[in-house]
Order: structure tokens, then sequence, then C-alpha cells
């Protein structure tokens, strides 16, 4: 899912599906009439044409709140005519599984449980994390959100990169420099929802896919993860078979709460984002500098490029 604002829930007009992948990784199948995208997300489903052949409505679901839309494909079955160059912009009269906001009209029809999505063949997350990473999401003003104590900085064209340059890193970069993130280590990021803001929030986590080991509400009242399977935390945590995928979704509600875990294979600078176009651009981003002990030296001639000497005018994009 490429967009910007809206997650998606999609049907096929009288065809139940499989889910066999999440994000490109198989995982264990689930036979619905509905899954669901969010933003940034990659959702795999086999479809058994045993219905009459024909035109059938592939259906679009807004799940955003403020607006209920709906947008359509076309599932075509062969039949023995040519239809190949046949233009069709009407929606078919086939029965819908779902309403107008994406709920299902039986409430027998099963859906999707992203929770539940466990990878196939088994992928385990390792035991224990060798450092915690905790950020708390806020709004802090009408038009800037937070992943941390301060929003992450787009008008930076003047600024050296921050691969060769410490100083540029600022509050919203965390790496070697803190004495952690080192290649080969397991990383636990543990997001909280501190804004009484009735909006989730789809994160993405560049480079490293993670495990989403817990989610829970009430806020993430713990140490860290092996505080919390020790002192009541239990029930909020999955360490058999978490989904493992390439982001993860906050909840909305001020206190909720979600736990992912993953490895450092290799040096890489990543960024941690909301998928929220408006979230994003409003700075609710933090740079994770990834095994950077490892990292090889960035060459003199690459630094000396052109593009990285910030010739006046810049731009002044809100993605600069």
């Amino acid at each position: 899912h490429s967009g910007a604002h809206h997650s998606l829930a999609i049907s096929i007009d009288e065809h139940e599906f499989w889910v066999v992948a999440a994000d490109g990784e198989f995982v264990h199948p689930q036979k619905v009439v509905r899954t669901h995208v969010n933003l940034g997300e990659r959702t795999s489903i086999l479809v058994k044409l045993d219905r009459p052949p024909g035109d059938y409505a592939l259906r679009l679901h807004s799940l955003r709140d403020e607006q209920m839309i709906q947008g359509a494909g076309i599932l075509r079955y062969p039949t023995n005519k040519d239809l190949s160059n046949q233009l069709n912009r009407t929606v078919p009269s086939t029965k819908p599984w779902l309403h107008l906001n994406g709920s299902v009209i039986n409430s027998a029809d099963k859906v999707m449980d992203e929770t539940k999505l466990a990878p196939f063949p088994a992928r385990p997350p390792p035991e224990k994390a060798d450092f915690t990473l905790r950020f708390a999401v806020n709004k802090t003003g009408p038009s800037t959100w937070v992943l941390n104590a301060a929003p992450h900085e787009f008008f930076r064209q003047n600024v050296p990169p921050i691969l060769w340059n410490e100083a540029s890193r600022g509050q919203t970069s965390w790496g070697n420099s803190h004495g952690f993130l080192k290649n080969g280590s397991v990383v636990d990021l543990i997001v909280e929802n501190g804004a009484a803001v009735d909006a989730s929030h789809p994160f993405h986590k560049h480079n490293h896919k993670v495990w989403i080991v817990g989610q829970g509400e009430g806020g993430f009242r713990w140490r860290d993860v092996n505080h919390a399977m020790g002192h009541g935390g239990e029930k909020y945590f999955n360490m058999v078979d978490p989904p493992y995928r390439d982001g993860f979704t906050l909840p909305a509600g001020e206190g909720k709460f979600v736990v992912v875990r993953y490895k450092i294979y290799f040096p890489a600078v990543s960024m941690l984002h909301c998928h929220m176009i408006h979230h994003f651009a409003s700075g609710q981003q933090v740079i994770l500098l990834e095994g950077m002990e490892v990292m090889p030296p960035v060459p003199q001639e690459l630094k000396d490029k052109p593009h990285v000497e910030f010739e006046l005018p810049p731009r002044y994009g809100p993605l600069d």
C-alpha cells in the first residue's frame, strides 16, 4: 500500500480467499472474506475461481473515520468471448461482503487477524534484547508530531550528512555514539501513544524487519521486556510466533503501546517513521545509526561530490 493517508480493507465480492504472505514473508494461511493493509504494508492472497464466469467487484474501503470512501476494480473470469479490449466503468452488481465503512455485513464472516500472521516456516524472535529504546508519540503543536523529545528537522540542506558528521545528528538520531545499536545486536523498540488524539500510527522500519512481540494499553509501565515478563506483563507478549513485518501499527488512544524486536544484520542508517504523510512531514520520525562500528569509511570522493556541497538556493520543500 503506497498511499499516504487511508488504510484499506480489501474484499472480492462472493469470493473467500487465503492470506498467504505479509510484507513478502510467508505466513500460516488464513481463509477470510476481508484483508486489510495499512500504509506501507503488503499482503498476498490466493483466490479460488469457483464462481460462475463473469465480473466481480474488487472493493477497497477506507478505514479512516473522517471519510467513508470506496474504490473498486474488477476481477474477471475468462469467457468464450474476447473481452480484452472492452473498458468497463460500471461496478458489477455482485454481492459485497462489507459495509461502506469496511466492516463485515455478516458478523460470522472472518476477517484477517494480523496479530496471528505467524511466519511460515517458523521464525521465532531472539530470546532477549541487548538494547532497548523507548519512544513516545505525541502532538506538541498544531502541526508538530514527535516520536521523541523533538520533531525531526526536514530543512537540513545546509547541514553535512550525519553519516560522516556527528555534529549533524541532533535529538532525533540514535546510534553508536550512545554506546548501543551495535552490529549483530538485538534491539527492542517500545513505542507508546502519548497523544490524546484519535489517530493510529502506521510505523515503518527501514532495512531490518521486526518481530511484533507485544502490544497493549495502559502505558508501558516496566523497565523493559524482561522486566515486564516477570511482573504481570506476560499477557501482552507473544515470544513464540509473533508476526515478522516491515513495520507495525500503533493503535489510537493514549497509553496504547507496541513492542517490536529486531536484529542488526548489517550496518545501516535506518529511518523509523510514521507513514501518515502529515505526521511524517510534521516530524514524526527518528534515525537509527545501526552497526556504525563496522561501517566502512565514506570515501572522500563521495564527500566531494556536488550533491553534498549544499549550494544555495535550497528548495525548502517538506521532504528535502
